[in-house]
């Protein structure tokens, strides 16, 4: 068997791991035959083998070690990947249940219809690679520039358009997760975010995601969202609710920070929301738990069209200006693939501009041969850069190994009884 050796940390020269001849499932380092750097003897002074504990045991040892640090800026970006674990599907899994929704089966009279084939090759998509977002780009150019063609399937006959429809009900049906009942990773790393002091600038978490698992994590642990929508009815989207904060005013103590509110975060939803939808009357975006139409930026090429109307623009300009914040910034990029050109763009401004900006990635995948190319050079430098911190997890241990930080309001006090008599 030819030895195989993979990256499952990058932290610049001095933090590398390598494993040789790796088994993930599902995204979990499940098998190792080696460990590099190991240098463990046992009483004897004879090296140990390294197993599969002791490459998680060091990996985890030195990613806590670097999130341990006091970065005044904290901000995550949460992709696709981190929603696989309660259930989401990535963008390859989409593609397959669009496949299945065509597919017409065999039965005694009519042989098997592949209608997904039918669909790619009416608008010339020619790729042997499963991206669904090239595919619905050629869908909506071809419906539009050229001619929205009436396609048959089987008995059935459809506008291409109406094709195109289906699939982003398909994906909006997809990407429809209901609220865990127990513990799930983004419940486990919003409580551990959010024992920050209040005084430091709010947690800010930008998502690419349409599901509503943060804002169900919030409810679980008790916190107060800030996502840019009023408070009160109905719940109206406004920039500038960003730049509100939520103090105390009576009652507070001899120190200014206790003012503050804790468990407080703000939710910027990038790509759109299942419960967001515009106002047919005044164009307005509102919440809409049951809406007729989600507001939500579609993959495809025109998605970047559509990040320059609002809310995405408000929300897409916040993000580039937290990431130029010249004071400690740390970016935790979770389950994103590096796909999206514009949020790529912002993340290489603040590595070549910023001197105070940190960059981690978690992605159990980044050693696969699929990745982008955008990844690839992140990884390049993450060789030589300690600014740039690259882990093998999946969101559900990664949140479970987050190191908690202890603040002044978390100690566990002891209780004084004076009566002792």
């Amino acid at each position: 068997m030819e030895e195989l050796w993979k990256y499952i940390l990058l932290n610049g020269k001095a933090n590398q791991l390598k494993v040789k001849n790796p088994v993930f499932d599902k995204g979990e380092l499940t098998s190792i035959d080696d460990l590099k750097p190991f240098s463990k003897k046992d009483d004897e002074g004879k090296p140990i083998k390294p197993t599969l504990a002791d490459a998680n045991q060091e990996k985890r040892r030195i990613y806590t070690d670097f999130f341990k640090k006091p970065f005044k800026n904290l901000l995550i970006l949460s992709g696709a990947g981190s929603s696989m674990d309660v259930g989401g599907l990535s963008m390859w899994q989409l593609w397959n249940e669009t496949e299945k929704k065509y597919k017409i089966d065999k039965t005694e009279d009519n042989p098997e219809i592949d209608g997904f084939k039918i669909i790619r090759e009416t608008v010339k998509f020619d790729s042997e690679e499963k991206n669904l977002e090239a595919l619905l780009s050629h869908i909506e150019g071809y419906s539009k520039f050229i001619e929205d063609v009436e396609i048959k399937i089987g008995d059935n006959k459809k506008q291409l358009s109406n094709i195109k429809d289906e699939i982003f009900k398909l994906i909006k049906d997809k990407c429809t997760i209901p609220a865990p009942s127990d513990n799930f990773p983004h419940k486990t790393f919003l409580e551990k975010l959010l024992q920050r002091k209040q005084t430091n600038p709010r947690i800010k978490i930008f998502t690419l995601n349409y599901d509503l698992l943060f804002e169900y994590a919030a409810t679980k642990v008790n916190a107060i969202v800030v996502d840019g929508f009023s408070f009160t009815f109905p719940r109206t989207f406004s920039g500038r609710y960003f730049d509100y904060d939520i103090v105390q005013r009576e009652g507070s103590k001899l120190k200014e920070e206790d003012n503050f509110i804790q468990r407080v975060f703000h939710l910027h939803k990038l790509h759109g929301s299942l419960n967001w939808e515009r106002d047919n009357f005044d164009q307005k975006v509102k919440i809409n738990n049951s809406p007729k139409k989600p507001l939500m930026v579609y993959p495809r090429d025109a998605k970047y069209e559509d990040s320059y109307g609002q809310p995405f623009f408000e929300m897409m300009a916040r993000f580039q200006r937290n990431l130029r914040k010249n004071n400690d910034t740390l970016l935790i990029c979770i389950g994103y693939s590096f796909n999206d050109k514009h949020i790529n763009a912002a993340i290489e401004e603040a590595l070549n501009q910023n001197p105070g900006f940190r960059l981690a990635l978690i992605d159990p995948g980044f050693e696969s041969e699929n990745i982008s190319s955008s990844l690839c050079e992140i990884k390049k430098v993450a060789e030589e850069s300690e600014r740039i911190l690259i882990t093998s997890e999946t969101f559900t241990e990664f949140a479970k190994h987050y190191p908690e930080i202890k603040t002044y309001e978390n100690f566990n006090y002891q209780s004084i009884n004076l009566n002792n008599g």
